[in-house]
């Protein structure tokens, strides 16, 4: 029997469901990295600030997520990668967008959710002219294997400030990411 997963907007009703299953699937996954968050799980989740979101449902139930946001500015690690990206691409900071906060639940893998969210995102991106990063800690295989499987490719590889707070000192690298081939 196939498993119905349905993509969708996210909406404001969505968020507690969707909170629970993150903090669910974290000891699996170690997504997000920092357990507990220093944040609420509504800002991780970009509740406020996200261009679009998406929520993966099974069975009425929120079990995956997605959002799309602006470039950062106001800070180093933020300019960095959007200079790294937009060069990248060849493009204006500005022409990116930044690919956030995907997970799905653990009972919802290997269901193609993942996958159909990113593929979410990506297509709403390029709708707008505008070109996808994101950022990607490797201590989950499966989510490298899924941006690579899906036309992802690793452009520039740093610690940002807040893993240099957050961890020991031999944590991974964050992994930036670009879609599709270089401009």
């Amino acid at each position: 029997m196939a498993i119905d997963i349905r993509i969708r907007p996210r909406e404001a009703s969505d968020l507690p469901a969707l909170s629970t299953v993150l903090m669910e699937q974290q000891p699996e996954t170690r997504y997000p990295f920092r357990s507990p968050l220093p944040i609420p799980v509504e800002d991780f989740l970009h509740a406020h600030d996200a261009v679009r979101a998406w929520t993966a449902e099974l069975d009425g139930r929120p079990v995956g997520h997605v959002c799309r946001t602006r470039p950062a500015h106001g800070f180093a690690d933020a300019e960095l990668l959007n200079e790294v990206c937009a060069g990248e691409y060849r493009c204006d900071v500005d022409d990116l967008t930044w690919v956030n906060s995907l997970f799905v639940a653990t009972e919802a893998r290997r269901t193609g959710a993942g996958r159909r969210l990113l593929e979410a995102a990506v297509d709403d991106a390029r709708t707008e002219a505008l070109r996808p990063c994101l950022e990607v800690l490797p201590v989950h295989p499966a989510a490298i294997s899924l941006y690579l499987a899906s036309g992802w490719q690793i452009v520039h590889r740093f610690r940002p400030h807040w893993l240099h707070a957050a961890t020991e000192p031999d944590a991974p690298e964050v992994h930036v990411m670009v879609h599709g081939p270089s401009a």
